[in-house]
């Protein structure tokens, strides 16, 4: 399964090379104030490069976060992501996307995430874009734990919702939230493993290049193995570079 993940983003990446459109760059400098798995002030970096085009839009990045007092470490996690998105601009978009996620905080070394679903825009015009998917998720856990007796591959449904909405001329608002159940509470009556993700983004444009980020993200695990708080929510803002 993972080998098929890997080959099929792969030749993703070698179209959107070869694809018509202007690549974009963009690093993000900033602090993150957490409530849940860790609970205190913790710096973030991260960049991603985005490349658009009317046929085949490609977008990967990363985050990092790191907190240490007193040489102890209390954060510290890796984030990275690939998404390509094919006819974005119109009514219905198929797409594909992985998220890898290495943070022992919690409860796991690893997870990564494949996910192939289709988006219907609902209604977009030069201000604002409304969206629903629906999607196919795998997910990968590595808990490291042998005590841990939770499912390391979990199927899932997706159910996203998403908005963009510029509400100034240098002003934007972004929401997006995903509920991703389990196919197995889906087809049982067993509705006790799913995940809800939410992130609400507001974006201030300083400079041409230059832009101010404030994000709420809320994050919710119905199942996590003991001791592990099931949400965390993140409040974060940084200081953006597009180049």
């Amino acid at each position: 399964m993972r080998k098929t993940i890997l080959l099929i983003l792969a030749v993703l990446a070698t179209i959107t090379l070869s694809a018509q459109g202007q690549w974009k760059y963009r690093l993000g400098f900033g602090g993150e104030l957490k409530d849940g798995n860790v609970n205190i002030l913790t710096i973030r970096n991260d960049g991603a490069v985005v490349r658009n085009d009317s046929t085949l839009a490609f977008d990967a990045g990363y985050a990092i976060v790191y907190g240490e007092k007193a040489k102890e470490v209390y954060d510290k996690s890796l984030t990275a992501h690939m998404k390509f998105d094919l006819w974005q601009y119109d009514r219905w978009s198929p797409f594909v996307s992985a998220t890898y996620l290495n943070n022992k905080f919690k409860g796991f070394d690893y997870r990564l995430s494949a996910l192939f679903g289709v988006k219907y825009r609902l209604y977009a015009n030069r201000r604002c874009d409304y969206s629903i998917s629906g999607a196919y998720v795998q997910d990968y856990t590595e808990y490291g734990d042998p005590t841990v007796t939770l499912k390391a591959m979990v199927s899932r449904f997706s159910l996203r919702f998403k908005m963009r909405h510029r509400i100034a001329d240098n002003v934007s608002i972004r929401h997006t939230t995903f509920w991703q159940p389990s196919l197995m509470s889906l087809w049982t009556s067993l509705a006790d493993d799913y995940v809800v993700t939410s992130v609400t983004s507001l974006n201030t444009k300083i400079t041409e290049h230059i832009s101010f980020d404030i994000n709420f993200n809320y994050e919710y695990h119905s199942r996590v193995p003991n001791g592990i708080n099931k949400r965390d929510i993140i409040t974060s803002a940084s200081l953006r570079i597009d180049f």
